[in-house]
């Protein structure tokens, strides 16, 4: 009788935490080595592999994207079908360096938060909405935000897992989540100053503080929201009419680069969404005249 073989079990190399800010797959196999709960995933540079993995799991929406961490979430896609597979795989096979895939669950939460440390300190909770669409963008951010309790002490003990990462950081550095079931789910991590609502003049029209010297929980009671117009083609386009419809809220603009961000403040939330519906209507008229 011949002996029965043990299946062996592939052992990964424990991720250095500072590798995880520029690797996504080094993030979710340093999420996975710690215990922090993290979107099912797989990651090869073959599309026969990333394939198989995708019917196995049968269960769409799905995300792709590079393992390179790219800035303004760039080279990620959301699969609704899998027939949409190859052609973002080859995109993200030529545009990118090691050519290597992420492909992942796609969590849809009850909300998606940005948290931002400086100094290794919570300085700024935003909410994020995306957009419906195969590229994954932001439609609007509204800051700042003051979590329950218990959400912000589970977010502070995922955080604390990064304190290497956090304390070599001269950058404000961000940490995306998604918040389901009451369980907040680490999506990203980014450095940058590239937020608006890091910037002094676009902070003070909601009364706050630079953000080196904020602090956690928020002292303003006033609502923030940058709405996100992406794909602006023309830089001369004047939305100076979509500011004067807003009767109740405070309005700050700008064209940056082929983005219009459109910011509504106010401490009444009913206020900002009906000067935001109206400012909506007029901005989509613009862009649609001058398309």
């Amino acid at each position: 009788m011949k002996p029965s073989k043990t299946k062996k079990t592939k052992t990964i190399p424990p991720v250095n935490q500072l590798e995880t800010i520029e690797d996504r797959f080094k993030l979710r196999e340093y999420c996975k080595q710690n215990n922090i709960i993290t979107p099912d995933y797989f990651a090869s540079d073959d599309f026969s592999k990333i394939s198989q993995w995708a019917m196995k799991k049968n269960s769409f929406p799905l995300c792709i994207k590079s393992t390179q961490n790219l800035a303004h979430n760039h080279l990620i896609y959301i699969l609704k079908a899998y027939r949409e597979l190859p052609e973002f795989f080859e995109n993200i096979q030529t545009k990118t360096n090691n050519g290597k895939v992420l492909i992942e669950e796609f969590i849809e939460g009850k909300a998606y938060l940005e948290v931002t440390l400086l100094n290794s300190q919570i300085k700024l909770i935003s909410q994020i909405c995306l957009s419906k669409t195969m590229k994954l963008q932001q439609k609007w951010r509204a800051f700042p935000v003051k979590l329950p309790q218990n959400i912000i002490e589970k977010i502070d003990a995922i955080i604390k897992h990064f304190d290497k990462l956090i304390e070599s950081a001269s950058n404000p550095i961000r940490f995306s989540f998604v918040v389901k079931n009451s369980e907040p789910v680490l999506l990203s991590i980014n450095s940058d100053d590239d937020r608006l609502e890091y910037k002094d003049e676009w902070r003070e029209q909601g009364k706050l503080e630079p953000l080196s010297s904020a602090q956690y929980p928020p002292n303003s009671s006033l609502i923030n929201k940058i709405n996100i117009y992406n794909n602006i083609k023309d830089h001369n386009l004047d939305f100076s009419s979509a500011a004067k419809v807003c009767s109740d809220s405070k309005v700050k603009y700008e064209l940056i680069k082929n983005k219009l961000y459109f910011m509504l403040t106010s401490n009444n939330p009913k206020s900002l969404t009906e000067d935001f519906e109206k400012a909506n209507a007029v901005i989509k008229q613009i862009i649609d005249s001058n398309q």
